[in-house]
């Protein structure tokens, strides 16, 4: 698609969202709001999957602990349904918010956003990634046209994983700095629970008994171009190479959910952000999953043919280059960085690892969901 192409269907997305919002969800809202609002009404939401996000999971824990609650969850996929049946499942939402006294959810949600909400709901934006990487809303060249006018409204909370993190995004989404919580984010206090992760694994290994024994490559790469028309680079090579390893090496390859390219995804019911606790080296791009896997101290494989045109269509936020990994943008550095993953992967390498930790993720320390709820006033 041309960028003039691309730049008048972001606009008519535009006015078409920004219609739905003001002629159907607002008036539907105000409606539903009528009747008081449910103390106990709490209510985890998400419009891109159909499936509980994995940063719902520690917070559906925390919250069956406490029996009084009402917890409703409800997640949708618009991206995989038609217009009209999206605007549907959209306006079903809505008398579920204006009743619910807790919102959790992990990304842009039209309908959290649709109208001006009542002071008594608390939304939390918990979101989907941590630390820094690719650049988002009004601070991407690629995003940017396509923001529309209420898409980051109603938060009252937006969880991050260090400060600066939350200073990044307070100007990309234009959101007040103080909306940002240093309580970490809840998608990492997995990562600290070892029971649950020795109970995955267990898991994993009976439904995948193939991999046991084996060192596991992971390739979990983020999309280009836009949700709707995703795309990926490199998958030919990453093919090649679990064609070409030795036998004691499985590669999984998990693409990210905006690809329209899965010809070659391993059929395996787990999704990346829970293949991480099995997997011995990382190779993945410009996505946050890098931050996720940092505390494994493992291997983590940058591979990247398009860094500079990626630079100048979406943008970076780091200086992508300097980040500890092995850097490759071809199959034979990519081969060879998986070989020689061991004499790469020393203590200087790690100790770089540490460093980064520090900077983006310093605020996770498996009590988020903790710091969180005190500081809504889900618990004391």
């Amino acid at each position: 698609m041309s960028p003039v192409h691309g730049s008048k269907r972001a606009s008519i997305m535009k006015t078409i969202k920004t219609l739905v919002c003001k002629c159907l969800l607002s008036p539907l809202y105000s409606i539903c709001a009528l009747k008081p609002v449910k103390n106990n009404l709490v209510v985890l939401a998400d419009g891109h999957r159909f499936d509980m996000p994995h940063s719902v999971m520690m917070v559906k824990m925390h919250l069956s602990e406490m029996p009084d609650l009402e917890v409703v969850e409800y997640y949708r996929d618009y991206s995989f349904v038609n217009p009209i049946k999206g605007i549907f499942a959209m306006m079903s939402f809505m008398p579920l918010y204006a009743r619910a006294r807790y919102v959790f959810i992990t990304d842009s949600f039209i309908p959290v956003s649709a109208c001006k909400k009542r002071k008594e709901t608390t939304v939390i934006q918990l979101w989907h990634s941590s630390g820094l990487m690719k650049k988002i809303g009004y601070d991407s060249p690629q995003e940017a046209d396509t923001v529309f006018e209420f898409q980051y409204r109603n938060y009252d909370v937006f969880t991050v994983s260090s400060p600066m993190v939350g200073d990044v995004l307070s100007n990309a989404m234009r959101l007040p700095r103080e909306t940002f919580a240093d309580t970490g984010v809840t998608l990492i206090d997995y990562n600290y629970r070892e029971d649950l992760i020795a109970g995955f694994k267990k898991e994993f290994y009976s439904a995948y008994p193939e991999y046991e024994g084996k060192k596991i490559v992971l390739w979990a790469p983020t999309f280009r171009g836009t949700p709707r028309e995703g795309y990926l680079v490199g998958q030919e090579e990453v093919w090649r190479l679990s064609q070409s390893l030795p036998d004691d090496y499985a590669v999984i390859i998990k693409t990210h959910r905006n690809s329209k390219m899965k010809e070659y995804d391993t059929e395996m019911e787990y999704r990346a952000d829970m293949l991480i606790h099995v997997a011995d080296v990382l190779i993945t791009d410009y996505s946050s999953i890098y931050f996720d896997y940092l505390s494994k101290k493992l291997p983590i494989i940058l591979f990247c043919p398009d860094l500079q045109k990626y630079r100048e269509e979406r943008g970076i936020y780091i200086d992508y280059e300097s980040l500890p990994g092995k850097h490759v943008c071809d199959y034979d550095g990519l081969f060879n960085a998986v070989m020689e993953a061991d004499s790469w992967a020393d203590e200087s390498y790690r100790k770089r690892l540490d460093d980064v930790f520090k900077e983006h993720m310093s605020l996770c320390d498996g009590r988020s969901c903790e710091k969180l709820f005190k500081l809504i006033g889900l618990s004391e």
